[in-house]
């Protein structure tokens, strides 16, 4: 970029600059989050992916609960542990209600409880997913429409000087117009690359929770599964239950 598009940036007045120097300040920030959610998203991806390959050699659910420091990072990894904490603490309700007549009842009570603890650590862990999105989506609208906004304040400038030098010539005009259209061509340069990276990372984010999303309900039926197992073996009152036909 030639020195003259700069120079003709500091004649655009004081209202060109202002206008100007926001956009900057957008574009800076927007793409501070841009780097932001690149490094974030790539590092949830790969820790994500280390945990799904490790997951079928955990034997038990509570098996989650000790996992590697190298997995902390991975949201898969904290949702695994919350399924782990509700497997212990089911069992744990069910070794205190020993005289629990209706088993039926108590178990979906506490897979219901389960489901709904498991579904509010789901939603804590991908609710940072967006961060910045908004920020991103704002800049790619109002970027264009301060670039509008400098560019009809260069001309209106110039259509007064035009009217104090009384003449229209090439010569006159052709500057204050060119100084004028440096607002919209920043205002494009600045919005462009945040409509792109907000769809980009909409995209990306989407895909994270589906995947996540995809292992909660993994997780649920593997509670679910191991809970059963367990009190099947121990409770006669569980076994009752199932032959009479009854869900649990």
């Amino acid at each position: 970029m030639n020195t003259a598009f700069f120079a003709l940036i500091f004649r655009s007045g004081w209202m060109g600059l202002t206008i100007v120097g926001f956009m900057v300040v957008m574009s800076l920030v927007a793409w501070a989050v841009i780097f932001n959610r690149f490094y974030v998203f790539n590092k949830i991806g790969s820790a994500n992916k280390a945990f799904r390959r490790r997951y079928s050699e955990f034997g038990k659910i509570v098996d989650m609960e000790r996992i590697d420091d190298s997995l902390e990072n991975s949201p898969m990894a904290q949702l695994g542990k919350a399924g782990a904490l509700e497997y212990r603490r089911i069992i744990e309700d069910a070794q205190m209600h020993t005289g629990v007549k209706d088993w039926s009842f108590f178990i979906q009570n506490q897979f219901s409880m389960a489901s709904e603890h498991i579904e509010s650590a789901f939603i804590a862990l991908v609710s940072p997913f967006d961060k910045g999105f908004v920020f991103l989506a704002m800049t790619s609208s109002i970027a264009p429409f301060l670039g509008l906004l400098g560019t009809v304040w260069g001309i209106m400038i110039s259509f007064f000087d035009i009217g104090n030098q009384g003449s229209a010539s090439l010569a006159v005009v052709a500057p204050g117009i060119a100084q004028a259209l440096v607002a919209t061509t920043i205002g494009l340069a600045v919005a462009i690359p945040a409509l792109f990276f907000y769809n980009f990372f909409l995209n990306k984010a989407d895909h994270l929770e589906d995947d996540m999303d995809e292992f909660k309900e993994l997780l649920l039926a593997r509670l679910k599964r191991e809970i059963f197992t367990l009190l099947y073996a121990e409770k006669p009152a569980v076994r009752t239950t199932v032959q009479q036909g009854q869900k649990i």
